[in-house]
């Protein structure tokens, strides 16, 4: 592609220190240039950005190929990037919040976590969103979901808590053929890097 990458993004390059809401955000978007197998769904994604502007300027960079908007329904469109990792591509799914996570429980820990084991192949998905307190977000916007996972065979979760890290292990997670759930905790969002 010949058009410049938005300039939130360009932080890095210039040598100017990022928050784990911006590294994440560098991450998705140089894996997204690399590989044009990998294109992001979720919940206002696309023209808004994301909840907390992850994704901000991808829309205009990518098109609504590689970045799609989908209604409130996350079993289903978890279960369509489910669809999409059999065709060969790399499905990075936006939870708007990881305690809405819990309608695609089942597509996650039934099919997605145990498709390698049942001879279906690889299914390189991401499932990231932000999780955790601190923000005044109640009992819907706040919960830490990592333990309905961590006993699932198959799934990788990660929960970065630098800057450094997140770029890193979301730049891993995208290139893994298994699934990863990537959580960002809300409070780290915009601490100033180490």
């Amino acid at each position: 592609m010949n058009r410049p990458a938005p300039e939130h993004l360009k932080k890095t390059a210039r040598g100017e220190p990022v928050t784990l809401l911006e590294a994440i955000s560098e991450g998705l978007f140089e894996e997204m240039v690399q590989d044009d197998r990998v294109f992001l769904m979720g919940e206002d994604i696309g023209v808004y950005g994301g909840a907390f502007k992850v994704t901000r300027g991808f829309l205009d960079y990518f098109g609504d190929l590689r970045v799609i908007d989908t209604p409130i329904a996350e079993g289903g469109f978890t279960g369509a990037a489910a669809g999409a990792a059999h065709m060969g591509l790399r499905p990075v799914v936006e939870m708007q919040f990881m305690d809405f996570i819990s309608p695609a429980y089942d597509v996650l820990t039934n099919y997605i976590a145990t498709s390698l084991y049942r001879g279906a192949g690889p299914m390189p998905i991401v499932v990231r969103g932000p999780v955790g307190g601190g923000n005044r977000g109640g009992p819907f916007h706040s919960q830490n979901v990592e333990m309905a996972f961590f006993h699932t065979p198959g799934l990788k979760i990660v929960y970065p808590s630098t800057a450094y890290d997140a770029k890193g292990l979301m730049k891993a997670a995208i290139r893994d053929d298994n699934p990863v759930i990537f959580e960002e905790h809300k409070v780290l969002y915009r601490a100033p890097a180490p």
